[in-house]
């Protein structure tokens, strides 16, 4: 029994490191002089000064923080109301639409969503392709199943119909209801969907290469053109991209410690 525990231990341990060391080795190149064998040597920020003094990734980082932040109001504006939809629906109608959008996620893979975009919003009067706004919108769509199976799950935890019903017993009208019951309770799960969403946002490639034009040059998209140019300034964008992400990660635990 211990040495089948044993082995399941040294089995996760094994999954995790090859999990982990894929992520970790941009990191540790970024921080290195050079990396020839087995071990990297020396300890430099000069491709993190590198990127921060050309403005071309300025530009890139601000326009993917633009980007995220658009793509996360438009998922709080169309999602929360959505989710809330789909929770009180009842019947099977209801039970259909909920089952479907929290599959979502696994059912439509991004390139099928940038092809998707691409053939929508490609002639008048809805001739998005190329511009700044379509790459929000593709943003969002790609961020909005995780923003709504966290929401629904806030809706489910407060037991949101008894609070509801509880508020009109007491005379509030609907406004009233959503202001001052739905929306405080609902709150960290909208922040926890938000923070999901942003990270997803500062990290996508494959919606915003085929659906950007080029003047819509993400951090993302700069990394990877980067790599033909100097690997090791592409290797600190990555890092960059990937401390985003961990600080998302790390605000929405906090957020459901709370």
């Amino acid at each position: 029994m211990a040495a089948v525990r044993a082995l399941g231990w040294l089995l996760f341990g094994l999954f995790l490191l090859y999990l982990v060391l894929p992520m970790l080795a941009p990191v540790v190149y970024s921080f290195s002089q050079m990396w020839l064998g087995l071990l990297p040597e020396g300890f430099t920020l000069a491709w993190y000064r590198r990127i921060l003094q050309d403005p071309r990734y300025l530009e890139a980082a601000l326009l993917s923080l633009r980007i995220a932040l658009l793509a996360v109001l438009l998922n709080v504006a169309v999602g929360v109301p959505t989710a809330y939809v789909a929770y009180t629906w009842t019947g099977r109608v209801g039970e259909g639409l909920r089952r479907l959008l929290q599959v979502l996620p696994l059912l439509v893979p991004p390139l099928v969503v940038g092809l998707g975009f691409l053939l929508a919003f490609n002639r008048p009067p809805l001739a998005l392709s190329g511009t700044f706004w379509i790459v929000v919108f593709g943003h969002a769509a790609l961020g909005f199943p995780f923003f709504f199976r966290t929401v629904y799950a806030g809706l489910a935890g407060i037991e949101v119909r008894l609070l509801m019903e509880a508020a009109q017993a007491s005379g509030a009208g609907l406004l009233a209801r959503m202001r001052y019951v739905l929306l405080p309770n609902l709150l960290p799960a909208v922040l926890s969907g938000s923070l999901v969403a942003f990270a997803i946002s500062m990290g996508e490639f494959e919606v915003t290469s085929m659906v950007a034009g080029f003047g819509t040059v993400t951090l993302p998209l700069l990394l990877f053109q980067s790599l033909r140019e100097d690997f090791r300034a592409a290797s600190a964008v990555a890092s960059l991209l990937l401390y985003t992400t961990l600080l998302a990660l790390l605000g929405l635990a906090l957020l459901r410690r709370r």
